[in-house]
């Protein structure tokens, strides 16, 4: 098994869909291109943040085709739940912090694909995810 940062490739995932099933949405492929780069240069999570919530938010995207939507939903959770607690609990790494994310979003009762949770958590803290998309 690959070392992997898990939330740079969920991040990375995120993109990966959003440019197979809608490359018009360029503002939104540079903007997780933004966050990749605030993670791995800053550790910063601010940037990610603020795509959520409000019209024209990254809520407010379109589906994805076939599967993606549903793995791109469960990825947008687990980069939501981990960038908003990301800083807030003392003395947890950030490996550490994502794998609780990642437990609790393929745990979650609005994401009821119970089998492809596992595999898509699986996958993420694997690092192959993205080879794997369309495999899901």
């Amino acid at each position: 098994m690959k070392q992997t940062d898990v939330y740079t490739e969920a991040l990375i995932c995120l993109r990966s869909i959003l440019q197979a099933d809608h490359p018009e949405f360029k503002n939104w492929i540079d903007w997780l291109e933004r966050d990749i780069q605030d993670w791995n240069q800053r550790r910063e999570v601010a940037h990610h943040l603020r795509a959520y919530g409000g019209m024209g938010s990254f809520n407010d995207l379109p589906s994805m085709r076939g599967n993606h939507d549903y793995i791109f939903d469960f990825l947008k959770s687990v980069c939501y739940a981990f960038g908003h607690l990301y800083g807030k609990r003392e003395g947890i790494s950030p490996e550490a912090l994502m794998e609780e994310c990642l437990h609790d979003v393929e745990q979650a009762a609005y994401h009821p694909h119970k089998a492809l949770n596992q595999a898509i958590a699986q996958h993420l803290m694997q690092g192959d995810l993205q080879e794997n998309l369309d495999r899901l």
